[in-house]
This record gives structure tokens, sequence and C-alpha cells, in this order.
């Protein structure tokens, strides 16, 4: 052992043995250099690849939060015609066909030309299911622009109203003989904000009124 040891002493006061072991050092210590460096240049390139992953799983979740709500449901589930406990969706009302109403159905009283663009609301002022959609068939028959249906603030109206708008009660008389109902329950309530000419509040005598005939 003692004898190694002299010859490393030796062999370490040759000037080219000192140069190579000194470059011997400088390379291992350059490589202990470079590994963690190389390390932070991965984590500098996979880094951004990282946020992109993250921000696209972000977006498909709420991707499928959205889809799988129904807002459309959600906003038409007001001014609909319903049974006092229950409240479904609003639908809107088409024309009727020819073959869904028949002759027994409506009694046709003769009447004056109406104004086409005489635009009517028709409210539900008794809790009856069905009846709004009857009398709006009944009245887009006879050329009126029922431009609404839905319920109205409460269901104990006692009477059908016929409330003129825009202060012209011709429209409004016109409706009340259409329907049947008396001269005494056409009034006249001027509101502009409503845009429209008549509105029609169905009362719990809904059945004289000549669409609930026969």
């Amino acid at each position: 052992m003692a004898s190694l040891a002299k010859r490393v002493r030796r062999d370490l006061s040759n000037k080219k043995v000192r140069q190579i072991v000194k470059k011997k050092l400088q390379t291992s210590r350059q490589q202990t250099q470079r590994s963690p460096n190389f390390s932070r240049n991965i984590f500098t390139y996979l880094k951004p690849l990282f946020y992109f992953f993250v921000f696209a799983l972000f977006i498909f979740i709420l991707y499928q939060i959205t889809t799988s709500l129904n807002f459309t449901e959600f906003f038409s589930s007001n001014g609909t015609e319903v049974k006092p406990s229950d409240t479904p969706p609003l639908q809107a009302v088409a024309p009727p066909r020819e073959s869904d109403t028949t002759e027994s159905q409506i009694t046709q009283p003769i009447l004056t030309p109406v104004p086409q663009n005489t635009q009517v609301e028709v409210l539900n002022g008794c809790g009856v299911p069905g009846i709004a959609k009857s009398t709006t068939a009944f009245l887009r028959h006879f050329k009126f622009d029922v431009v609404y249906m839905g319920n109205y603030s409460n269901f104990n109206e006692q009477n059908t109203r016929i409330i003129d708008r825009i202060g012209n009660i011709n429209s409004a008389m016109k409706i009340a003989e259409t329907l049947g109902v008396e001269e005494q329950y056409v009034t006249t309530e001027v509101d502009k904000s409503k845009q429209l000419n008549v509105t029609v509040i169905l009362g719990k005598d809904y059945k004289s009124l000549k669409p609930f005939k026969n």
C-alpha cells in the first residue's frame, strides 16, 4: 500500500499526468453540471404542453356542462297555460288544420270584416287546462291575429272579459261578438306597452262561449 501511494505521488509530479488528471476532473464536473440543466430544459419544453392540456380539459368539461342543460325548456316555462298545480313548458300554438276543427265545434256568426292586424292575447283566468288553446284556434279561424297565449295573473275570474288596449272599442266588440261575450264585459284599459289591440281573459263561464258549445 505504501509503495502504491509513492507511485501515485510520483505520477502526479509528472506534468503530463497532472494535465490528464485535470482534464478528467473538468469533464466529470461538466457532466455533473449538465445533468440538472438538461432536466430544466425538458421541464421548460413540457410546460406549455401541460398548460395546453389543462386548458383543453377545462373547455371540454365546460362544453359537457352546457350541452347537458336544456336552456330552451328553462326559458320557455313562463306564460304557459297549465293546471294550478302544475307548470309544463310553453308550447307554440299552430293554426289548426282543416281536419282539426269540425263544423260541429264552431258556430259561425255573421260578422263584419275584421282588420287583419287586430292582435289579440288569450289568457286563462280560471285554471281549466286547454281552454286558451281552443279559444286561440277559434279566433284564428276568424282571422284574428292571436300573438300570445298563456295564463292570467290568477285563476279566480268568474266571467270572461274582453279588454280594449288601444282605445278602439270596435275591435274588442267584434271579438266579443265572435266569442259570444256579453257587451257588459267589454271594457277599455289602454296599455300601449303590451303592443297589441285586445286582451281576452277566460273566466269560469267559458262553457257558455261559442268555442265550447256543442
